[in-house]
């Protein structure tokens, strides 16, 4: 009975670890380069992937949108973006799912030029945004929101990633932007003013999830368990290792200040989880209310994986090994 017992336990590490079995290959992607991306980058830079038996190819994709065309033209396999593109896909019946939540707060503070010093002073100006549609406009709607302000009282600006919106608000072009770290601490260090962050106020949102096409996870939900489990031991990489997670952080993003990347690992790493599950309360704040869905919240999330990986003691095995 005990050789029997043995034998299965060595089965199922087996399985866990595949070591010397064959990579299988698999393309994905996350869409810029910010903060909330680092577990996914610790978990690449790692080795990770290919320890769970995957050859991964990383790529970065920009745009919430331009990563969800791509996987539903089965160009990739798994993206690492911000919950709204996602749930906006579901909504007009596209073939996704939300395997995972990394992150499930707003991290973004609403910075504005040095001449504006009150939420007020910004009705009838201009708002940069990374992507019309994107996670950044959301925040700063939910933001001019919570200020007063009303979104309708402004209007928005796609300008693209952190640096150019920053430029953006120095030459006048803008007047704001909504900034996740590392960019918030450089628009801080640069003068400009922070007028609200998001992040102080807790406020519930998928920032950063996994998503894949549903038939794929019917498909290859092998390839799916193994990317899971891999990011699942990065997350752990990540909270415990913030010298490699550091390292990581400035390859990915080129911020030269220590403190900026320090302060950037200790703003996400204190409110990010040891296992990644979705939650429903998230989803449900995130859906568009300007378009109503019929659809029910379990169908734009899938646990099923994560949770048969709790079941099977995997967070054990990785913290004891």
């Amino acid at each position: 009975m005990f050789l029997r017992l043995l034998l299965l336990t060595v089965i199922v590490m087996a399985g866990w670890f595949p070591g010397v079995a064959q990579s299988q290959g698999v393309r994905i992607s996350y869409s810029g380069v910010s903060g909330q991306n680092l577990p996914f980058w610790v978990t690449y830079e790692a080795g990770l992937y290919k320890k769970h038996g995957l050859n991964a190819e990383m790529v970065l994709i920009s745009g919430g949108l331009t990563n969800i065309q791509a996987l539903l033209a089965n160009e990739i396999a798994f993206t690492y973006l911000g919950g709204a593109s996602p749930i906006q896909a579901i909504v007009q019946g596209g073939d996704l799912v939300i395997l995972a939540s990394a992150y499930g707060l707003m991290p973004y503070g609403l910075i504005a030029s040095k001449t504006i010093h009150a939420a007020a002073e910004l009705k009838g100006k201009r708002i940069a945004v990374s992507r019309l549609g994107g996670i950044e406009e959301t925040a700063a709607r939910v933001a001019l929101d919570k200020l007063g302000v009303g979104a309708r009282n402004v209007s928005f600006l796609q300008a693209g990633p952190d640096p150019v919106r920053i430029a953006a608000i120095e030459s006048g072009a803008a007047q704001a932007t909504m900034l996740a770290p590392p960019g918030l601490f450089v628009a801080t260090a640069r003068g400009l003013n922070l007028l609200a962050d998001l992040g102080s106020l807790k406020i519930q949102y998928p920032t950063s999830v996994i998503a894949a096409r549903r038939s794929y996870l019917t498909k290859d939900r092998a390839v799916a368990k193994k990317f899971l489990m891999a990011l699942v031991e990065g997350l752990q990489l990540y909270r415990q290792n913030k010298t490699f997670a550091v390292q990581v952080l400035q390859k990915f993003t080129k911020q030269a200040s220590p403190e900026i990347l320090s302060q950037t690992y200790d703003y996400f790493s204190k409110n990010t989880p040891a296992m990644p599950l979705t939650d429903p309360e998230a989803i449900q704040d995130a859906l568009p209310t300007d378009k109503p869905s019929n659809r029910r919240v379990e169908e734009f999330y899938d646990n099923s994986i994560l949770e048969e990986l709790a079941r099977e003691g995997f967070m054990k095995a990785i913290t004891n090994k």
